[in-house]
């Protein structure tokens, strides 16, 4: 997993950036870490091999000062002493260890994320052949013409250039101290190293930039192009490495296998950004309100009576049939994966509309709204302007290929109207959404018309297509953070682009979270309302929105108190209360109250903010009502003091936090055991979510 420091985290920004506008051609250098995940030798291991077997077998080999070399890991000079007692061992031994090999897993997860990215060029220091058997469509250069590479790099035509020999040329093999000196007198080599590090930008994987004739090629390239620059390049490892030439900056990770394959995360994200021009850098445009005004925005608003279902798995083709495809949408919660404690939607709105100047909630719980509040308080607190509508960014869903792929990504769905032409797609207007979930009484059309016109005008829009792109963005964004994928139950190794299919809920769990932080932030939420789910979740999601770093703990927001009734109840009793909400939110001490609120949350002042709020009840409901109802278990989620006061702070159930949450991973290991014995896999299996491991030590272990 990547590093959380800012070196790191700019880096990668910066990288995105360069790799998305391709300004510059960007240039994959593959060293032999990433031969390794074919099962090829490093050097360290085919040095200790070679040394073995030259000490027992070749008379001339002098074992006792190549073993000396071999404890320094001076290995080019190791390699010479060797080439030196006996040439033709020599030759056949390296044919012998590079041999081709049948592709691993994981192999094959770095070429699928290679072949993702748009006019990749690659250039290796490997003397195997599996990048060109895997990439049969890029011109392969060897060292004997390697003068093509500017030309072709300037043609935009994608290559392999192999520096340092292919073992089907045993003799243009680099590896003895012989063979580095001649590199360095060919002029034609000289002149491509020039052009590589001076007009493209260079990405290290698996190389440890140890060569040193690499490293005077980067710090000449430096002193030459000082006007115009040079980079910048960038290397992944998870060492130190703090001597580093000026231009090459650092993309640290942790390792999570013995293999390194975490390496991998960069490719894939770079490939997610290369590969969509769409995915831009989102300037999320805020909805002009006052500052004077505080937002209160309820995410959730769920009606608990009776069964309702949460989720739908929809089976379609393209118009010309020949793609058929499947989609999950929804959260897909079961019985037992949550559980409400005096839960009360209304109890939120009444709430809301006494904590806040302005009220809003999504136009799909429009029809629930106005039948909890009643015709008439509905449309006085519409007209008022302290309740309105959010059109939300269109609904995440998990696609797969077919219903057979154990594997899909994120997507969007929209819903579309009937209006729109054989052919085309229009997605449902405002105007549609809202007459399709109220209809105005026999009698009263003109009425109704004019009301929903002023519901319509005040409508928050959040589904613009920037916005609406940003949050599976987001949300692949937020699956790399090793919290969240623990919480989740999300393997380390499964890739960044990929959502198993055992894992689509808690991933669409996640991204209705993230486009709940998106909406909050657009329409400068300061207060939002979250019933599914954990404090830890919405911590780390709207953390992803605002673009801070994560913490290493991604529990950043604390618990600090409770209501002390349902209110909801008591409305639901006695509907007439309202109007003396009303009457409240329009006096002098209402809106004092309301500011009061605004201040205590700008200060992340829990307790204060309680109290006021069960003193607000107090001045509107009577207390002995009050005092017989019963208590409301809802806590608030308020950021640290070091987060920023944009941020919103968040109400959820204090009950529904991680003994919930490790309810998700309980029934996504049921599911996950299913599709095991569906498709017969052992433990030792390679795992289908496409990481490369072993399923025993890859989804099965996260979801232990």
């Amino acid at each position: 997993m990547f590093c959380n420091d800012q070196e790191t985290l700019k880096a990668l920004n910066s990288l995105t950036t360069a790799a998305r506008d391709q300004t510059r051609p960007l240039i994959i250098w593959v060293g032999a870490g990433v031969s390794s995940w074919a099962k090829y030798p490093f050097w360290n291991e085919l040095a200790a091999q070679m040394h073995t077997v030259f000490s027992r077998e070749e008379r001339n080999y002098d074992g006792v000062f190549s073993s000396r070399l071999l404890e320094g890991a001076k290995y080019p000079e190791l390699f010479e002493q060797m080439r030196t007692a006996n040439q033709s061992r020599y030759f056949t031994f390296l044919s012998d260890q590079f041999r081709p090999q049948h592709a691993t897993g994981v192999y094959r997860r770095f070429i699928r994320a290679i072949c993702k990215i748009p006019n990749v060029y690659i250039v290796t220091t490997n003397v195997d052949e599996a990048l060109e058997h895997s990439l049969p469509e890029h011109i392969t250069i060897q060292r004997s013409d390697i003068e093509r590479l500017p030309q072709l790099l300037h043609q935009r035509s994608k290559f392999i250039c192999k520096l340092h020999g292919s073992v089907s040329s045993v003799e243009s093999m680099v590896f003895s101290t012989h063979d580095y000196e001649s590199l360095q007198l060919e002029n034609g080599y000289l002149e491509a190293m020039q052009a590589i590090f001076s007009n493209t930008t260079v990405l290290f994987l698996g190389y440890g930039l140890r060569d040193e004739y690499v490293f005077q090629n980067l710090e000449a390239c430096s002193t030459i192009r000082t006007l115009f620059g040079v980079g910048p390049h960038f290397i992944v490892t998870s060492e130190e490495r703090n001597k580093l030439p000026a231009t090459v900056r650092r993309i640290r990770y942790v390792p999570d296998a013995t293999d390194h394959r975490d390496a991998l995360e960069v490719l894939e994200v770079i490939a997610d950004f290369a590969s969509n021009k769409s995915i831009q850098t989102v300037n999320e445009s805020k909805e002009e309100v006052s500052n004077q005004q505080s937002i209160y925005y309820l995410a959730d608003l769920v009606v608990t009576r009776g069964t309702w279902t949460t989720s739908h798995t929809l089976n379609f083709e393209s118009l010309s049939g020949s793609i058929q495809s499947q989609a999950i949408i929804g959260e897909g919660y079961v019985d037992g994966e949550i559980e409400f404690y005096n839960y009360s939607a209304l109890h939120d709105i009444v709430v809301g509309l006494l904590c806040f100047d302005i009220v809003c909630v999504s136009i799909d719980h429009l029809a629930r709204v106005h039948d909890l509040l009643g015709y008439e308080a509905f449309w006085i607190f519409v007209e008022s302007g302290s309740l309105r509508l959010v059109i939300p960014p269109p609904t995440p869903s998990v696609i797969f290929a077919d219903e057979r792929a154990l594997v899909g990504d994120l997507g969007l769905m929209n819903q579309g109207s009937n209006n729109g032409l054989s052919g085309e797609f229009l997605p449902l207007s405002i105007s549609e959404r809202i007459r399709k979930q109220l209809l105005p009484v026999k009698g009263k059309e003109n009425e109704a018309e004019k009301l929903f016109q002023h519901l319509e005008l005040s409508v928050f829009d959040v589904s613009k297509a920037k916005l609406s792109e940003s949050v599976a963005e987001k949300t692949r964004g937020a699956l790399m953070n090793p919290s969240i994928r623990r919480m989740l139950g999300v393997s380390q190794g499964t890739p960044r682009n990929v959502i198993p299919r055992w894992l689509s809920f808690p991933t669409l769990r996640l991204a209705k979270v993230i486009s709940s932080g998106i909406i909050c932030r657009h329409i400068q939420a300061s207060s939002a309302r979250m019933i599914f789910g954990s404090e830890k979740l919405a911590s780390v999601a709207f953390s992803a929105v605002e673009a801070e770093q994560w913490a290493q703990d991604a529990a950043s927001y604390v618990l600090t108190g409770r209501f002390n009734s349902d209110v909801g109840e008591i409305i639901r009793k006695n509907p007439d209360l309202l109007f003396g909400i009303i009457k409240f939110r329009e006096s002098s001490t209402g809106a004092s109250f309301r500011r009061e609120i605004a201040q205590s949350l700008a200060a992340d002042n829990g307790s204060q903010i309680v109290t006021a709020i069960n003193s607000g009840l107090n001045k509107t409901i009577p207390p002995a009502v009050l005092q017989q109802a019963r208590d409301q278990f809802s806590g608030l989620f308020i950021p640290q003091k070091n987060s920023s006061l944009s941020t919103p702070v968040v109400w959820g159930d204090l009950r529904n936090s991680d003994t919930q949450i490790s309810r998700w991973r309980k029934r996504s290991r049921t599911l996950l055991e299913e599709e095991i014995k569906r498709q017969r896999l052992g433990p030792y299996d390679e795992c289908p979510c496409g990481s490369g491991e072993k399923l025993r030590f890859c989804c099965q272990h996260a979801l232990s």
